[in-house]
């Protein structure tokens, strides 16, 4: 059995994108000698003037002499032309045989620049083609033993050992060379193909229960859903919005999150209303005459309050009954919420009720549900096994990791003061991009929130610049983000959401009571689906349960 290098090619790689390159991996591991080592997913970039080149290897492979095969695969339906075989892609073609040579010649030459005492590397390539049937190897002009295509995909493993032959046993000379892959090229897996996998399996697993609810009979329907953070929530309640669409019928979808109101508004289509129950009772009011003023919102409890005790008063018209009624992260309502949210449904309606109770952060009492049916669901489908035994091991709550995938290691660093954690941070978005996560995919959560965060006076982090909430509106009533790369958001905004790369950071406990703190953190490391990093102020009562909990 070969050595691979990563080692990460476990659950998450067999079953994720790239297959048909992960499953050649894995044969490769099963059926190759064991003196032999593959590298795999290895990037290079190369500096010439004021360019950058750049190219990528699937497979190299490094005997016990020290000798370096370097294999391409190329999967689906080729050309073959008289300049050789074509891969075509929607945005251009390639020539593998041509792309290999290239990526040994970068590969020989760096090595030359970085051990010019040392002997030349000796290396060979390999175009590997396993859908693709080579009609004429000679018309094409290529080299026969060269190649594998799919008449010849029996005899991969053995091709490969001819190549490279055994050769004398030298660790010397392959312990240089395989230091030499490890420290001057770009390996690893693809982040993407962990970031596309982790969101189909998500989808996946917590569609199950969207189809379990959908068979429930009950007229009407009175449910009481209780979630573990990650069991799919919001997607079932999406999803049972667009059912109701779909039927005729007209469902409201009541949330406390605006950020989270119109990530689902954009996924469903015209025929219902998903608001926040602030943004609800200012719609109404407005829509009957009756907008509330503004201006006079200084005392924000008081003015709310004076909001509802407006729509109380009210007679609800027709036009704003629904039939079905959906409320998402309902721990965060008022018991007096659901009393009013009650006006806007018909006697027959449909009602789902979605909360987590670990996951309260307003401290509220649970709202009294009568004559609903409780249903309670414990699994965690959204974070990969090691950011789930984080959680478990740094904090009390009970949930069932069910993600099924690994994921890379949770990330624990402590900060001395605030321009130390800015340091950190701007460190941390640095090792994220190089591991090729994209700006979009990063999201930094304050658990202090927006104006008290350490990045409050910054426009960037390292070489990008942050994105947040300015506070303004448009005129249309959308919030208005500063321009940025990377979001910089509170947790208090962003429960409800996710993203691949999570910094969780302004971890302090100050006065806070440690229930409240605990739900806090629980409720930002539940956000990841990739990775996760987590700064801690230095003597936080916090600090040491998360370093132990990340080791």
């Amino acid at each position: 059995m070969a050595r691979i290098v990563p080692s990460d090619v476990d659950r998450l790689a067999l079953a994720g994108g790239h297959a048909p390159e992960l499953a050649t991996l894995e044969r490769l591991r099963r059926e190759l000698d064991p003196d032999l080592t593959v590298f795999h997913s290895v990037h290079w970039t190369r500096e010439a003037g004021h360019r950058t080149f750049w190219g990528e290897a699937d497979f190299i492979i490094v005997n016990r002499a020290g000798r370096v095969l370097v294999m391409e695969q190329k999967n689906g339906s080729l050309d073959e032309t008289g300049g050789g075989l074509v891969k075509r892609y929607r945005d251009g073609a390639s020539d593998p045989v041509l792309q290999v040579r290239r990526s040994v010649d970068n590969i020989k030459g760096k090595f030359r620049r970085v051990h010019r005492r040392e002997p030349a590397l000796v290396t060979d390539y390999l175009v590997y083609c396993p859908d693709h049937r080579v009609r004429s190897v000679n018309a094409v002009g290529l080299d026969s033993s060269r190649i594998v295509d799919a008449a010849a995909d029996h005899q991969l493993v053995g091709r490969i050992q001819d190549l490279l032959d055994e050769g004398d046993d030298d660790p010397e000379r392959r312990a240089t060379i395989e230091a030499f892959l490890r420290q001057s090229f770009d390996i690893h897996p693809d982040i993407h193909a962990r970031v596309r996998h982790g969101e189909q399996r998500f989808a996946r697993l917590s569609g199950r229960l969207s189809e379990l609810l959908a068979g429930i009979e009950m007229t009407p329907l009175r449910l009481r859903i209780r979630g573990a953070a990650g069991c799919g929530k919001t997607v079932m309640a999406t999803r049972f919005f667009q059912g109701a669409v779909e039927r005729s019928r007209k469902p409201l979808l009541v949330c406390f999150n605006r950020q989270l109101k119109e990530r689902v508004a954009a996924s469903v289509d015209s025929g219902g209303l998903v608001e926040t129950w602030h943004g609800l009772c200012h719609r109404f009011l407005e829509d009957i005459g009756k907008a509330p003023d503004f201006r006079h919102r200084d005392d924000y409890g008081a003015f709310w309050s004076h909001v509802q005790d407006q729509v109380m008063a009210e007679r609800v018209p027709d036009t704003w009954m629904f039939d079905t009624l959906i409320v998402d992260e309902g721990q965060d309502f008022e018991p007096e919420w659901f009393d009013i949210l009650r006006l806007f449904a018909r006697d027959d309606a449909d009602v789902l009720w979605f909360e987590d109770p670990d996951h309260g952060m307003r401290r509220n009492e649970p709202v009294t549900l009568d004559g609903f049916v409780g249903f309670n669901i414990r699994s965690n489908y959204r974070s990969p096994g090691i950011i789930a035994r984080f959680i478990d091991r740094a904090l009390p709550f009970d949930f069932e990791q069910a993600n099924g995938l690994p994921g890379p290691d949770v990330g624990v660093e402590v900060y001395e003061d605030t321009s130390h954690q800015v340091k950190l941070v701007s460190r941390t978005v640095s090792r994220l991009l190089a591991d090729r996560f994209r700006p979009e995919d990063i999201v930094i959560l304050s658990m202090k929130g927006i104006r008290h965060t350490c990045l409050v006076d910054r426009t960037r982090v390292g070489n990008h610049t942050l994105r947040h909430f300015s506070g303004g509106y448009d005129l249309l009533g959308n919030q208005v983000f500063t321009p940025g790369q990377i979001l910089l958001e509170s947790i208090y905004r962003f429960k409800g959401q996710q993203a691949p790369a999570i910094i969780a950071i302004d971890i302090e406990s100050g006065s806070d009571d440690e229930d409240h703190l605990q739900r806090l953190l629980y409720t930002m490391f539940s956000r990841a689906t990739v990775r996760l990093d987590v700064l801690v102020k230095s003597g936080d009562p916090f600090e040491t349960r998360l370093v132990e909990a990340a080791r």
